[in-house]
């Protein structure tokens, strides 16, 4: 029994005659040849990604449900929060990006005006430019660029961060000391970004009007007075919800997306960075079809 673990597990036949060792060859089918047809079947291939993507499906809305729990009723449980983090988090993941959202959606407005107004002064309806924008920005443009923007800023950066923490086998070591490594390194950021990415989004609806009225000032020549006469009449406070709304689902997929391709590294600083990249991807695209999802809701309701 100690030869045969000492070999590997192997079955290991020494001096045995040609006659008997063909005679076994025939019975006995090499593993290499086993797996090479189990791989060349395509339904096993098929059930194999069915099993892995049920088994992804199950991991990531067990952590939607532990984020979602204790940032809501696991508060009054049980507090694992460093004094400070959610200040230190609202400015790393909401002041920090101010900058950038401000920008490309000043940006987003100018050429957005400019290309609307190209066509409107063609038919004589250049006071509608305050309408177009208005409603661009509130409605669509404002959470969805500023959701775009984050994903690739603070989504990729939670994922990085929870994913070193797992190589370097911190999140085990938190497990041990008793803590809900959930609630300790994922709830401040959930919250933080719940709180800054609505403000980001009025800025970005801000920046985005703005940029639209310098190109109604400056190249439809409209007063400032039509420009604003118009946005106060066509704009509603339900719009403004809608939007808020918006912004705060994005949030948390952004979140909630990070923290599971964070958590799914086990291996070495490379899955690291592979994780990342997924992280970005896969929050942009879910970002996307929940856009779709509230527009066709917004649109039927509406």
């Amino acid at each position: 029994n100690n030869s045969y673990k000492t070999a590997g597990k192997k079955l290991i036949l020494k001096n045995i005659s040609e006659k008997l060792l063909n005679i076994l060859k025939k019975w006995v089918t090499p593993p290499e040849t086993i797996q090479s047809k189990r791989d060349e079947n395509s339904l096993v291939k098929l059930g194999d990604m069915m099993l892995h993507f049920i088994d992804e499906v199950i991991q990531a809305l067990s952590i939607l449900v532990e984020m979602i729990y204790w940032g809501t009723f696991g508060l009054l449980k049980k507090r694992d929060f460093r004094k400070g983090i959610l200040g230190e988090q609202m400015y790393q993941l909401g002041f920090k990006a101010i900058g950038i959202v401000c920008l490309l959606s000043f940006i987003m407005g100018l050429v957005i005006s400019v290309q609307s107004a190209r066509q409107l002064k063609m038919y004589g309806a250049d006071v509608f430019i305050s309408m177009f924008i208005t409603w661009s920005m509130v409605r669509e443009f404002g959470p969805f660029l500023t959701a775009i923007i984050l994903a690739g800023r603070t989504g990729s950066a939670t994922t990085a961060e929870i994913a070193t923490m797992c190589v370097q086998e911190e999140v085990d070591a938190l497990k041990t000391m008793g803590l809900n490594h959930i609630q300790f390194i994922v709830i401040p950021k959930f919250w933080a970004i719940s709180l800054t990415m609505p403000i980001l989004t009025m800025l970005s609806i801000v920046t985005g009007i703005f940029g639209g009225f310098l190109v109604s000032t400056f190249y439809l020549e409209l007063t400032p007075a039509i420009f604003y006469s118009e946005m106060v009449k066509n704009i509603i406070i339900k719009d403004f919800i809608i939007s808020l709304i918006k912004s705060v689902v994005f949030a948390w997929l952004i979140i909630w997306i990070g923290a599971y391709h964070g958590f799914k590294v086990k291996g070495s600083a490379e899955d690291v960075g592979k994780e990342t990249t997924a992280s970005v991807v896969t929050a942009m695209f879910v970002i996307i079809i929940a856009d779709a999802v509230f527009s066709f809701i917004y649109d039927i309701n509406f």
